[in-house]
């Protein structure tokens, strides 16, 4: 049996017609999800892009350490733990953050990697561009110091397979037709798109819209869109939710040369597929732009997962609580390969669900809550319909990270500049602050201050989490804070995190 495991980076489930979107075209997810099982029930956990690439990578709950870094070189990452089952592995990626300071060592694992270069802020060319192209000139206004490094990457891109998931895809097409090893393998393909910037050529960038490009800027700023830097006017949100939706449809286009080879090259009856994200994206929801440090809402945590099987009933929806860290051990689990004895794995395999069983050798097969957090900031809490948004309160304890690795994203940039002083950091201890884990790290004191929204409650009548009750219902308050008690004491999380979140019983 052979893995093929896509991610889409930010991808909002609700502009998905196979969980109820009726306006983005979506022929070949819509294909797949036909073809296979669609969960209705899955929730990211450490959040963003990096932490929860290594919750899909390694099964590691990893908000409650430390926020964007390194793999650690103690983790059994999917790639190690297939190779040493006899899988040859590959992965295809745009996702730049993989091989940049502060986040890197994510390929060392794979027996061979492409990197498709230039997405974002990837350090990718030098050439200049002259005169700003006409989609670029707000957004070089708006984002002078960032932006140009993405215009330089692009700026001889015309038609769409020049484009970011054209060019990841394309390559995933040609590997499993002409250079895939003999069974068993495992090919891991990561798109950055739907990720900003949202920048598409036609017909895409029209699709869904009639305003005229040159009045905006593909990629918008952080925050609140009522207020401050960030702020965009009504329309504005409208023609970036058309460019993201025109996203989404460029790279469903190129996701079918995938589908149709393996339908060509028969690859369905020996290959499990795994369709699925990081995290949504904000693009006006609940006021806001992105993914900034703000309450963890549905749109940002609720994400999709489609997955196929040989034997599976196809055309069947899976109502059952998963998480991203449930990945490693689920596919381990499909595999028939051994789940690491190791105590950083946190996620519980679902295949006996998918199986039809009620026991296995791995753990419970469902979840009855869900938990999503950014590390030094707010957590979210789900259980029986009913949600939790707890903030941080960093007035009462002090934060720190735990780690291996110095070059932890908010100190890289000192790392790359050599300057000693700005690489200063107080108090830096080192010992075995990991449960479990028989080796020192890094005890690094943080400056977040993330803490500054109240607690917010929905209940299971408000699926679009529009009302707080949080005063109404003290007593599910009190239900969901003894959940995330007992996660904590679970994982055996720093002392310091039951006085932030405000939970009673240090379970150091």
């Amino acid at each position: 049996m052979n893995l093929l495991y896509i991610t889409l980076d930010s991808l909002n489930r609700h502009f998905l017609p196979c969980y109820g979107n009726d306006w983005v075209q979506t022929p070949n997810i819509d294909r797949l999800a036909a073809k296979g099982v669609v969960f209705d029930h899955h929730y990211a956990g450490s959040l963003p892009c990096m932490p929860a690439r290594r919750e899909m990578w390694t099964g590691t709950e990893e908000f409650w350490w430390r926020w964007w870094g390194p793999l650690e070189p103690w983790d059994r990452t999917l790639a190690y733990t297939l190779g040493r089952g006899g899988f040859t592995s590959q992965l295809i990626t745009d996702h730049y953050h993989y091989f940049e300071w502060g986040a890197h060592s994510f390929e060392y694992d794979f027996d061979g990697y492409t990197a498709v270069r230039g997405h974002e802020h990837d350090n990718h060319r030098t050439r200049p561009f002259g005169e700003a192209p006409d989609w670029a000139r707000v957004l070089l206004t708006r984002r002078p110091t960032d932006a140009p490094i993405y215009v330089r990457n692009v700026q001889d891109y015309w038609g769409e397979e020049d484009f970011f998931s054209p060019r990841v895809f394309a390559a995933t097409a040609r590997w499993l037709r002409g250079e895939r090893p003999p069974e068993p393998w495992y090919l891991h393909v990561d798109a950055f798109d739907p990720h900003e910037p949202f920048h598409v050529p036609e017909p895409y960038r029209s699709m869904y819209t009639d305003d005229d490009y040159r009045r905006y800027s593909p990629w918008p700023l952080y925050g609140r869109v009522d207020r401050g830097a960030s702020a965009l006017s009504p329309e504005e949100v409208a023609w970036v939710r058309a460019q993201y939706a025109g996203k989404i449809t460029m790279a469903d286009r190129w996701l079918g040369r995938v589908l149709d080879t393996l339908d060509e090259r028969g690859l369905w009856d020996d290959t499990i597929v795994v369709l699925t994200t990081d995290h949504g994206h904000y693009l006006g929801d609940h006021g806001w732009m992105g993914k900034p440090q703000c309450p963890i809402y549905d749109t940002l945590a609720h994400i999709p997962l489609l997955m196929w099987w040989p034997g599976c009933a196809s055309g069947t929806r899976c109502d059952a609580l998963t998480q991203t860290i449930d990945l490693f051990p689920t596919v381990l689990d499909m595999l028939g390969q051994p789940l690491p004895d190791w105590p950083q794995v946190h996620g519980r395999s679902f295949a006996p669900v998918l199986r039809g069983e009620h026991a296995t050798s791995y753990a419970p097969p469902q979840r009855d809550y869900t938990i999503s957090g950014y590390y030094g900031g707010r957590v979210a809490v789900r259980s029986e319909g009913w949600t939790l948004l707890r903030a941080h309160d960093p007035s009462r304890a002090p934060l720190f990270e735990y780690t291996h690795d110095l070059q932890v994203r908010d100190r890289s940039w000192a790392c790359r500049r050599r300057d000693p002083e700005a690489f200063v950091v107080p108090d830096l201890e080192a010992g075995r602050f990991i449960p479990g884990l028989n080796m020192p790290v890094w005890r690094i004191p943080e400056e977040r201050r993330w803490g500054e929204h109240a607690d917010m409650l929905f209940g299971p009548d408000d699926p679009a989490q529009e009302h707080n009750v949080a005063h109404d219902h003290p007593e599910q308050v009190r239900r969901l804070e003894e959940i995330l008690r007992q996660r904590m004491r679970e994982r055996h999380v720093p002392s310091e995190l039951y006085a932030r979140l405000r939970v009673d019983g240090d379970g150091a």
